[in-house]
């Protein structure tokens, strides 16, 4: 007898319960029991009987002992990350009988018992457990382990982090937080100093979500670890330190970026994580819609000139310019870039790190490669009149520039430009064309439904004028949709990200009224003259009428 047909005899389950649970399996995978619980058909305490029933395997009713050989075991040989992930976690160990007994939530997953066989040469004995059951377990393992680490005294401060940093609790929980935070996608790690408990956080899909608190002893012994990896000064708390490290978390690469800061509670840390394999540098992966990628390329083959791209920090800049590069890398050219920092290293390309202790900053660096005969540069970002004017120059010397710009949409860029000392004939020779950009979230793809009830709201914002506008880019009409919030999507509704785009080529009939000091609205209202134009909220809307995202996420960014 197959487990979901026990599990109806059990339970007596309705043939439309199970039914509608093994869609969900077969859309998302899983344990036919837990999807059960999920559809609200059974309880998990009602799952575990009956896989207790199934499999013979006793439910879990002790308390968890305090065994002193346990710990010793876990230290030595099981990682606190690897145990959550498995959902297990050992109980006591029998050395004699060579016998180790474990909860478990997940009694199908050999992992951790093959594992233990396989190390320490023990057999496995399990017992049946709710998830947060075992999780709590592990949790209590770890604040135990915390409990150790003492507050240090300032004389002995730095010497002591650095002893507590190769501490074996340190050591998991840095690993354990690392394979976390790939396996929930995060893009950075926020380790935040408070006056009493420390806070771990993750930026998932652009958002922070809290992870994790700790006591400042542990906190401080994290932090040292971290420290030691990146190459910083453990014992330098009173500056902001920036290095990096390099790790391999299961298959994956990553480069992580180590940024300290000094606050008035404390050291803060942010870990950027860096994903060598994940990032699909092409612009076909960009999001852009049809005309927009036609545009982009037709400006990017330009043979000289300078082409901006802009936003604020963290809206996908970098990545647009590096799908640019990736284009536009061929064996006949030779590509520059200046960067703070190289976030990504690509073949072929001869790519400068900024290093302003030195003097090498973006100007100083711009002004040496161009005695290295390149045919395209790009530069990280204009953040000064000096690098404008190189880059400018740079764009009228036969060179294609690229660069960003902190600017809210793509037509501000030229006034910014102008604000810095930018001569308007000089300005008008040189550019190319300009592409602002966000970041938003996507409907998570496993659980979006229709949203029938979004379209009222979606009037106010015109989006039946958009619609009608862009029907040649909507193909089957307007399909409203959102995330409902399940566990692939950590309950959110969305899942992984796309951008939306501002862009326009800058042509003769716009530099002319350019010359004549038109106003910031006046350049808008030529550019709303193009079919082609769209304000970024019109782009946001477009993809939110496709069903791409929502509403509420295109009013979150623009």
């Amino acid at each position: 007898m197959s487990l979901s047909q026990f599990l109806k005899e059990i339970y007596r389950l309705p043939d439309e319960d199970l039914e509608k649970a093994l869609k969900l399996q077969k859309d998302l995978g899983g344990d036919i029991g837990r999807l059960l619980v999920q559809v609200g058909s059974i309880t998990d305490g009602q799952r575990l009987e009956g896989l207790s029933s199934y499999l013979k395997i006793p439910l879990y009713e002790e308390e968890y002992p305090a065994d002193d050989s346990l710990v010793a075991c876990l230290e030595g040989c099981l990682d606190y990350g690897f145990l959550l992930k498995n959902h297990f976690f050992p109980l006591s160990i029998d050395h004699e009988r060579k016998i180790l007994s474990a909860v478990t939530s997940d009694p199908f997953n050999s992992s951790m018992p093959d594992y233990v066989v396989k190390n320490l040469g023990y057999a496995v004995q399990l017992q049946l457990a709710p998830e947060k059951v075992v999780e709590d377990l592990a949790r209590g393992y770890l604040e135990v382990q915390e409990r150790k680490f003492i507050p240090l005294t300032v004389e002995e401060d730095a010497e002591k982090l650095k002893e507590m940093a190769f501490e074996a609790p340190v050591i998991t929980f840095l690993n354990s937080l690392l394979n976390k935070a790939v396996e929930m996608r995060a893009s950075d790690i926020h380790m935040e100093s408070a006056e009493k408990k420390h806070r771990v956080r993750f930026r998932i899909d652009g958002i922070l979500h809290d992870i994790d608190t700790l006591e400042e002893a542990f906190y401080l012994a994290v932090v040292s670890r971290i420290k030691l990896l990146a190459e910083l000064d453990i014992a330098e708390k009173r500056l902001p330190q920036d290095g990096k490290f390099s790790t391999r978390i299961a298959s994956l690469f990553l480069d992580i970026r180590v940024s300290t800061l000094p606050t008035v509670n404390g050291e803060c840390v942010v870990l950027r994580l860096l994903y060598r394999e994940k990032v699909s540098l092409d612009l076909d992966y960009l999001g852009l819609e049809p005309d927009h990628k036609e545009l982009a390329v037709r400006m990017i083959g330009s043979s000289y000139g300078m082409l901006l791209v802009t936003g604020p920090t963290g809206s996908g800049k970098t990545t647009t310019l590096y799908s640019m590069l990736t284009r536009l890398n061929h064996p006949d050219r030779k590509i520059i870039t200046i960067e703070d920092p190289v976030e990504y290293q690509i073949q072929g390309i001869n790519q400068i790190q900024v290093r302003s202790d030195i003097g090498l900053s973006f100007a100083a660096a711009l002004r040496s490669i161009l005695r290295h005969d390149p045919d395209i540069v790009l530069v990280g970002e204009i953040r000064d009149r000096e690098t404008a004017e190189i880059s400018i120059q740079s764009a009228l010397t036969g060179h294609l520039v690229l660069s960003t710009l902190h600017t809210n949409d793509a037509p501000s860029s030229l006034f910014r430009l102008v604000e810095m000392g930018i001569e308007d004939y000089l300005l008008n020779a040189a550019l190319v064309g300009v592409m602002a950009q966000r970041i938003l979230r996507r409907n998570c793809p496993f659980c979006s439904r229709p949203d029938p009830g979004a379209e009222a709201l979606l009037r106010e914002y015109a989006l039946h004028d958009v619609a009608e506008k862009c029907g040649h880019l909507l193909g089957d009409g307007i399909n409203l949709q959102r995330g409902q919030g399940c566990p692939r999507c950590g309950g959110t509704g969305y899942r992984g990200r796309m951008a939306i785009f501002e862009l326009f080529d800058y042509t003769d009939d716009l530099k002319e009224l350019f010359l004549k000091k038109m106003s910031l609205e006046a350049l808008r209202g030529a550019l709303r003259e193009r079919p082609s134009f769209r304000y970024l909220r019109e782009d946001g809307i477009l993809k939110v009428a496709r069903g791409q995202t929502t509403l509420d996420e295109v009013l979150r960014v623009c």
